[in-house]
């Protein structure tokens, strides 16, 4: 092969390492591909150069499925001490069984020009477990045909850990917040029956914390997602009973994830909390929540109208629960205002959607 041949089959694979390391527009990447031929650099060590820059693990496959290269950082991320060792494998006999699957349609929508993108779990070579952020897309040879594939791994597995921690705490919330409304109710019931005036405000009482117990374990069971409406529409059931209101008015037709459903929700259920104890749901008032779409995030605003007997801007604006409303939404780059003003409680709640 002619080294002419040579650099015109690395154009492509250059240009694919441009647009990825250096979010490079169509328009520079003509006219970096242009400076390297007039330059008369090798295309070969510029690509490589450029792919050892990246931080992901970025590999080289055959359009057979078999491994050619990996980055640098891609062996240390991976923990490949000899890359000879795995060369010329497939490359989904290097991840384990249960995603495999999603490697081999990956490769198939290369091999017909699309790009792919997935999550899958996969351990180190030195068997340290770790979550990956896939991204596989074809590279097309001068004449349009796909002749190698590239395939971009970036270890998440940090936002994995994170996520997990939140589904904990939510299992957990759910779990305290069953034993903490059944012992209410058995505590309401046996007063009742130890005073037999009082025994139907007591059934009453005891009915209205086994409703809200099943709201907000609702909140927290929200795994592969759930449309926003759906979940205040829950929110908003038990209160119809206790005499205060939540209205759900205005919010965006969207459906959560469920790292953003659990967010939301772990979010909401300690809005109604606070507002239960501190302010209108308490005390048989209305408490209104809208929303919208901001770019690429979900901004929501909770109301509550200033009512006699409220507690002051001091006890409600701050406090263990806003820290922890905060610290939950800062967890996706979201964030919280919150705090009294002259007509009364105000929260915004900003999340990103991607």
């Amino acid at each position: 092969m002619s080294s002419s041949a040579s650099i015109d089959r690395a154009v492509p694979a250059a240009t694919a390492s441009l647009r990825l390391v250096a979010g490079a527009s169509p328009t520079e990447e003509a006219g970096a591909i242009d400076f390297l031929r007039d330059s008369g650099l090798p295309l070969s060590s510029v690509v490589l150069g450029l792919l050892d820059q990246s931080d992901d693990c970025i590999k080289i496959i055959g359009a057979d499925g078999l491994l050619q290269f990996m980055n640098c950082n891609g062996k240390k991320a991976m923990q490949v001490d000899d890359f000879c060792a795995i060369a010329g494998k497939p490359w989904p006999s290097l991840w384990p069984d249960e995603a495999q699957p999603m490697l081999i349609e990956a490769m198939a929508e290369a091999r017909a020009g699309r790009i792919n993108r997935f999550e899958a779990f996969c351990p180190t070579a030195k068997g340290e477990p770790r979550w990956w952020e896939v991204t596989v897309s074809p590279i097309r040879s001068p004449l349009g045909t796909v002749d190698a594939i590239l395939a971009t791994s970036r270890d998440i597995s940090d936002r994995r850990q994170r996520e997990d921690a939140m589904a904990v705490v939510a299992a957990e919330m759910r779990h305290r917040l069953r034993n903490a409304h059944a012992i209410g109710a058995s505590l309401l019931l046996a007063s009742g029956q130890a005073e037999t005036s009082h025994l139907d405000f007591a059934r009453t009482v005891a009915d209205r914390l086994s409703r809200l117990a099943n709201v907000q374990a609702k909140l927290l069971e929200v795994d592969g997602g759930l449309p926003l409406a759906t979940m205040c529409d829950d929110v908003s059931q038990v209160f119809s009973e206790t005499g205060g209101s939540l209205s759900c008015d205005g919010l965006p037709d969207v459906h959560l994830n469920e790292d953003r459903a659990r967010t939301i929700s772990l979010v909401l259920g300690e809005l109604t909390t606070n507002s239960l104890k501190h302010g209108v749901l308490g005390r048989g008032g209305t408490a209104r929540l809208g929303g919208r779409i901001e770019g690429d995030a979900l901004v929501l605003d909770w109301v509550e109208e200033k009512m006699p007997g409220s507690e002051p801007a001091s006890k409600v604006s701050s406090g263990q629960g806003s820290a922890l409303m905060a610290r939950i939404l800062r967890l996706y780059n979201g964030s919280l205002e919150a705090g009294m003003t002259d007509e009364g409680y105000r929260a915004t709640m900003r999340l990103p959607l991607g």
